[in-house]
């Protein structure tokens, strides 16, 4: 997931505010793209390959391909916030000479509807980009695009804290998490941090695994072999230098860890995506 949104490109289509009329039909016409419908007022049935009652403060991701069928009744018509993107992941280069696919899906459901401070955050970034969004003008198309990912990421954890059961641990996950990217530069032990949060080491992992799928140590490795191969990409430290900015034992540690992750050893990715470069060792 994270890796998802970190390479996320993204191209607006279309922003629009849908104020729908009594007895209101219609069918979704651009499925070729990413769609997010909010719900601001109303009430109606959308269906998919079966019915899905419609209320306000529902959020729905449409990905590229889904039909869709819309209406609603007499009393209560809708109100929509619609968003239509294309979505694209990008594999970056240091030579500029990245690759570009377009994403045939984002790991969202179908229906979300968070409640709470989720749910006044979600309402409030769908009226902000709607409003602010102006076709043709420069500005106003980076100030969206911010926007638009700011509002993926908040769906994204919405998604995984919905559930009542699961809104304490995922608040200590997301610390934990937050711990481990801002010190990754420094000692951390596992148990350690256990002990710093008062959880047993078994539950610390349980936690990971829950939300990120992988082991509290996994990811401060990702994390730091991230770190590395920015610095072997556009500075000249060395690999022992190197090592200790990212919090590694030493040089060793660091070589073994980085071919772990690379498949290489790191002196290899230096050179070869930077030939002018070579290691000052």
């Amino acid at each position: 997931m994270d890796s998802i949104v970190q390479n996320l490109t993204i191209d607006i289509h279309w922003i629009h505010d849908k104020i729908t009329f009594p007895q209101w039909k219609d069918v979704r016409q651009n499925i070729n793209v990413h769609s997010f419908y909010w719900i601001q007022e109303g009430r109606g049935i959308f269906r998919t390959d079966e019915d899905h009652p419609v209320s306000p403060g529902m959020m729905f991701y449409l990905r590229p391909g889904l039909s869709m069928e819309m209406h609603c009744g007499s009393e209560e018509p809708l109100r929509i916030k619609m968003i239509l993107l294309s979505l694209y992941t990008l594999s970056p280069s240091a030579v500029n000479q990245g690759t570009v696919k377009p994403l045939e899906a984002l790991p969202l459901q179908f229906i979300l509807k968070p409640e709470g401070e989720a749910g006044k955050r979600l309402g409030y970034l769908f009226q902000s980009i709607v409003a602010d969004w102006v076709p043709g003008s420069t500005g106003s198309q980076l100030m969206t695009q911010s926007l638009i990912y700011e509002l993926i990421y908040e769906l994204l954890q919405a998604q995984v804290s919905i559930h009542p059961e699961g809104r304490q641990g995922y608040t200590l996950f997301l610390q934990i998490k937050d711990d481990l990217e801002r010190r990754y530069s420094k000692p951390l032990l596992i148990s350690e941090l256990a002990v710093r949060y008062g959880i047993s080491s078994s539950y610390l992992r349980s936690i990971f695994q829950q939300y990120l799928h992988k082991s509290p140590k996994g990811y401060l490795s990702e994390i730091r072999y991230e770190h590395a191969k920015k610095l072997l990409l556009y500075t000249q430290l060395n690999l022992k230098e190197i090592a200790t900015v990212c919090g590694y034992s030493d040089e060793f540690h660091f070589s073994k860890s980085f071919k772990k992750h690379c498949g290489q050893p790191p002196s290899v990715l230096r050179v070869r995506d930077n030939p002018a470069k070579t290691d000052p060792d």
